[in-house]
This record gives structure tokens, sequence and C-alpha cells, in this order.
């Protein structure tokens, strides 16, 4: 009995769940205008977008330059957002590689691709 009232319980907060989120999307979603058409179908239209001056594009476009997140012709799509938040120091990333190196992480050459894997102590679990 009371599995069924756990489920239950879950059930009507899921379904409450679902029914807030589909409301706010519909808040956020533009409202379109069913109407039909000459034979019959449903046809929806929207409203156009709010039109933009040369000017606001152009502000946007050099933003987006600045940050780099403006990429042209075969370059990094989508393009990566830089970080502008505290880099590792170069003695950090060293270290990082003599740790790989040492547990055996990087390959020195491609002779020794892919990488042997490291030794471990117990048994395997294939037999």
């Amino acid at each position: 009995m009371k599995t069924l009232t756990a489920t239950l319980l879950l059930c009507a907060g899921l379904t409450a769940f679902g029914a807030a989120q589909a409301q706010q999307v519909q808040s956020t979603a533009p409202t379109g205008t069913y109407k039909r058409d000459l034979y019959g179908d449903w046809r929806v239209s929207y409203p156009a977008p709010k039109a933009e001056t040369s000017a606001q594009v152009s502000s946007e476009l050099a933003q987006s330059k600045t940050n780099g997140q403006y990429t042209f012709g075969e370059e990094d799509y989508p393009p990566a957002i830089a970080t502008n938040g505290a880099t590792e120091s170069r003695a950090q990333v060293e270290q990082e590689l003599q740790t790989a190196e040492m547990q055996g992480q990087m390959a020195s050459d491609q002779e020794s691709y892919p990488p042997t894997p490291m030794a471990h102590s117990g048994t395997s679990a294939l037999q």
C-alpha cells in the first residue's frame, strides 16, 4: 500500500512539474496565428521579429569578434567561448605532464601507440 501511495504521489508531482515547464515554455515562445487556407489545411503565421538597425547589428558583430565568438570559413564551428579566468602556470602544466608520464598515460612516440596498460595489483575478473 505504501508503494502504491508513493508511486501516485510521485506521478502527481511529475505531472505538476511538467505542466509548469510547459507553461513557462509557452510564455517565452512567440504566439502564432492559426487559420485555414483555401484547401482547408491549417496554416500558422508568426509575427515578424523586431527589426534592428544596421548600427545595432554592427555593434553586436564587433562584440562577438571581441569575445572570440565569431568565425569565418572553415574555422572552428561552433567557436569555442574564450575564458578569461585564471590559467595554469607553466610549472603546473609541467608537473601534470610529469605525473601523466609516470602513470604511463603519455606515449613517447608513435611506436608505443596505444600506450601499454599499467600493471596493477590484484586479479582480473576475466579468467
